[in-house]
């Protein structure tokens, strides 16, 4: 290994402090190896590329000297993606932080890929913009980590995934560069890139759509008597089009622990403060843990009460209607505590990434896991998860990350610090989610983690990934062994075509005309919320709105197998291509619809923050109970420009 040749032209460090602190991410398992006496394996040095000809320099000799090769941003994922391996370099891409000027007639902003999020923000707030990605581990996480993971921000109801909000990327790997999105020539290969974590390439610039800095913003908590009524709140609330910033329902346990709210109940949660101080005051934990079915019963006895946290944000006038609107639908179900409980969030909205560590010196693991589906599989996909948890670990959740079609679920749970309990409590929880037709990781990502469970998850793609892979890679020097492992899965059954009313979604057959199609839907009182004249497959990569999903789940005829992606509004468990491949390839789609029945009123021009439920031909529709106060304020603000 010509280390000198390398050295002459990227700086590097081979020092033992800096492999040390490249030697892994935040992935739990390896934090309590740690806490076990397990050190972890050291990479062979750190590199350190200030630009994009770096980059190529460094995966050049790489690709000479046959060394891996391991991207790494900030070192906050939790699931080993970033993991250390011997002989590797470890390509810290913090240099390449360079944050461009707005481009206010796009709204987008070019980043590198090492910039730290909350850096961005900053930066972009002093000019009047912000990307609203907002994910808890800001402080610790760049740009480019957000992209290759499919990160999630705590605004992702309004503004969605970052990987919504990635315009275009240029990508550097080992066989040829490339770029992505608008800069695409040609191919556009974003959708595989996407949630690569540094497989097919190192991501060297992005462009990022921003908007401008929210005016105004409205936050309030409410009680509900059980997580059941409150997730049916929820739902109805996106599906009337009232488009909150934030809904963040905390589970009865979660509740009582975080005291959430103004009059929520304690009595009974005497038991929990204790443990909480117990963990503050350096107690062990491996006695009290080592009864995980009696804590999660007495979380049980305890009572259901739970506390959602609602809020909208934007221009002052679309958040006045919306929060109006909102406000009505939730003090149907729930109880009105103020505006503390939302503040309170609010304020402490990032402190969780930061208070997990000392539970591994005191007899514990702490872990956190987050999947997702549609409403009507949400009950069955939370009651299997946490079933399979509480075996070995006491188990609160939140949900959070809610969509029109579904939301996503973040379990949190503690446990006895052993590492065979520990991968016994994985592999049971994300076998459960799976057979609960839930995906198995919603924004954290995969690494060597969770990729057996993505890998049977996106088995039937995972052949077009690795062949990819070989194209842009073909020695193998990047992130050696991501993303998908082999595995052996049946071939599928074709989904039913049916239409889910609950979710607002219908799978139909890809290749099925116009008027056949509508007319069946119909039938159920529906239409296609994104309207096509032909079939739908040739139409799943039509422009829309980027929070918009256009299509949640496929199954295709790759190669001559049935394929089965299934359906779910978003998910990180490695790339999504459910509109990359060619229209030929669908058997059928799942899309969303919206009911024949509800009014609409229709606009010529869009208010700026004002969302429409659909694109017509000639203006845009407008939908739920705030619809007529929008459309008033649409005219009044055309007037006034």
């Amino acid at each position: 290994m010509n280390v000198d040749a390398l050295a002459s032209v990227v700086e590097v460090d081979r020092s033992p402090v800096e492999r040390l602190a490249h030697a892994r991410d935040l992935w739990p398992r390896t934090t309590l190896g740690l806490a076990l006496g397990k050190a972890p394996i050291l990479p062979e040095l750190v590199a350190f590329p200030a630009d994009e000809s770096d980059l190529r320099f460094v995966l050049d000799w790489a690709v000479v000297n046959r060394v891996a090769v391991v991207p790494w941003g900030a070192g906050s994922g939790v699931c080993g993606a970033a993991a250390g391996r011997k002989g590797a370099i470890a390509l810290d891409l913090k240099r390449m932080n360079r944050i461009g000027e707005v481009d206010a007639a796009t709204c987008t902003v070019r980043v590198g890929p090492g910039v730290i999020g909350q850096h961005l923000e900053d930066a972009l707030e002093r000019a009047g913009w912000a990307t609203r990605h907002s994910p808890s581990s800001i402080w610790c996480s760049t740009v480019g980590g957000w992209a290759a993971s499919r990160s999630a921000g705590q605004f992702s109801s309004r503004y969605g995934k970052f990987e919504d909000m990635v315009a275009a990327m240029r990508v550097v790997a080992p066989a040829r560069s490339f770029r992505t999105g608008l800069w695409a020539e040609g191919e556009d290969l974003g959708p595989w890139v996407l949630g690569s974590e540094g497989s097919l390439g190192v991501i060297s610039e992005l462009l990022v759509r921003v908007v401008p800095v929210p005016e105004a913003r409205w936050l309030r908590g409410y009680r509900f008597p059980s997580v059941e009524k409150a997730w049916d709140t929820m739902r109805k609330l996106m599906q009337a089009e009232l488009h909150p910033c934030v809904l963040r329902l905390y589970d009865a346990v979660d509740t009582r622990i975080g005291g959430r709210g103004k009059g929520v109940r304690k009595s009974g949660a005497g038991w929990l403060s204790s443990i909480t101080a117990s963990m503050e005051g350096g107690m062990n934990l491996a006695l009290p843990l080592s009864l995980p079915r009696l804590l999660n019963g007495l979380a049980r006895w305890g009572g259901g009460e739970c506390v959602l946290v609602a809020g909208w944000e934007g221009r002052p006038e679309v958040v006045n209607i919306l929060s109006k609107h909102g406000h009505a639908l939730l003090c149907k179900g729930g109880e009105d505590l103020g505006a503390e409980p939302g503040e309170h969030w609010y304020e402490h909205r990032h402190d969780v990434s930061y208070k997990m560590a000392p539970l591994f010196t005191r007899g514990a693991f702490a872990d956190t896991m987050e999947v997702a589906s549609t409403w009507s599989r949400l009950p069955a996909l939370d009651a299997a998860v946490r079933a399979a948890l509480g075996e070995d670990c006491f188990v609160m959740a939140h949900y959070s990350h809610v969509y029109r079609e579904g939301c996503s679920i973040y379990f949190t749970f503690v446990g006895r610090g052993e590492l065979s309990r520990y991968d016994r409590v994985w592999a049971r929880a994300l076998a459960a989610a799976a057979e609960a037709g839930g995906t198995v990781c919603h924004h954290h990502g995969v690494g060597p983690h969770k990729m057996h469970a993505a890998g049977k998850e996106l088995a039937g793609i995972a052949p077009r990934f690795r062949a990819l892979r070989h194209e842009l890679d073909p020695t193998g020097v990047l992130n050696p062994g991501r993303l998908f492992p082999p595995v052996e899965v049946p071939e599928p059954p074709a989904p039913k075509i049916a239409v889910d009313l609950r979710s607002m979604t219908a799978t139909l057959p890809a290749q099925q005309g116009q008027a056949e199609r509508d007319a069946w839907l119909s039938k159920y009182g529906v239409m296609l919320r994104f309207p096509t004249s032909g079939p739908i497959a040739n139409a799943l990569c039509a422009p829309h709105s980027p929070w918009e999903t256009l299509v949640l789940g496929a199954s295709l005829r790759i190669d001559g197998k049935r394929v089965l992606l299934i359906d779910v509004p978003r998910s990180s468990a490695g790339p999504d291509p459910r509109g990359w491949f060619p229209p030929s390839a669908y058997e059928t789609v799942t899309v969303p619809v919206l009911s024949e029945l509800e009014p609409s009123v229709e606009v010529a021009q869009l208010a700026r923050d004002v969302r429409p439920a659909r694109v017509l031909e000639h203006g845009w529709e407008l939908r739920g109970p705030a619809a007529a106060d929008l459309a008033a304020f649409c005219v009044k603000d055309r007037e006034s420009e």
